[in-house]
């Protein structure tokens, strides 16, 4: 009998970045769970539910992902090594007004500096800050990445002077990178103009078509981190402003 004929159980994949996989073929066993799939990423502190037919569920947390690459014809897949867990964990919902959520997306340009100084800056008030290129790809397009780590609370866009462009005849002047404008809208139709916040560097240009968003001087001297805070706070979330000194 092939292998991926003993599957025979159901479980959900919840990954501690709140990204799920549910309904994936497997064999949980006492101290192993096998899943004959490559597609999504795994790794020890994630956490499987199997739902049984009586009813019940049953909670495991990974230890070892056991991932092993295809050989003939024995597919890619994991041979997980996990122990069950007495607290249920729960999905995080895509966040939405009134969430307070701990996620902050941001979104950045090709200024490093300044990713890492607001990426700190978000650790150093408590929150957990969300950068695209550092969460797993899993063969996911950069739309879908975008999808599926976009369930945070908050999102802040950095608009540095990373590319040029003007108007047909008009001197080019500094502009944020096209994704930076694009995730900006993406985030403002996701979560609400509340829970957006955009910082900008220098003159670069901003878009002159939305309304009601606020943009913050990314000022030398720091006081944007004090505005960021208390744009947190009126979003509803508890930020203690010493921290932000």
């Amino acid at each position: 009998m092939p292998f991926k004929d003993m599957l025979n159980d159901r479980v959900r994949v919840m990954r501690s970045s709140g990204e799920e996989h549910a309904d994936i073929p497997a064999s949980v066993q006492k101290n192993k769970i096998f899943i004959q799939q490559s597609d999504i990423l795994i790794e020890a502190g994630d956490f499987v539910e199997r739902k049984m037919s009586n009813g019940g569920v049953e909670l495991y947390e990974v230890i070892d992902p056991g991932f092993h690459e295809g050989l003939g014809s024995i597919p890619a897949g994991y041979e997980m090594v996990v122990k069950k867990s007495d607290g249920k964990k729960e999905s995080q919902p895509v966040a939405s007004q009134g969430d307070n959520n701990p996620k902050v997306f941001i979104v950045h340009g090709h200024d490093d500096l300044a990713k890492l100084t607001l990426a700190r800056f978000i650790e150093q008030i408590g929150l957990n800050p969300i950068i695209l290129h550092e969460q797993a790809s899993s063969s996911k397009t950069i739309i879908e990445k975008i999808e599926s780590y976009g369930d945070v609370g908050y999102a802040i866009v950095l608009y540095t002077p990373c590319d040029v462009g003007s108007k047909a005849g008009e001197e080019n002047k500094p502009r944020a990178r096209q994704n930076v404008v694009f995730e900006h809208g993406y985030f403002i139709g996701r979560l609400g103009r509340s829970k957006v916040t955009a910082l900008v560097k220098g003159g670069v240009e901003t878009p002159n078509d939305i309304s009601g968003v606020v943009y913050i001087d990314l000022d030398e001297r720091g006081a944007w981190k004090m505005d960021i805070a208390k744009e947190l706070q009126h979003a509803g979330y508890k930020v203690d402003l010493s921290r932000a000194l």
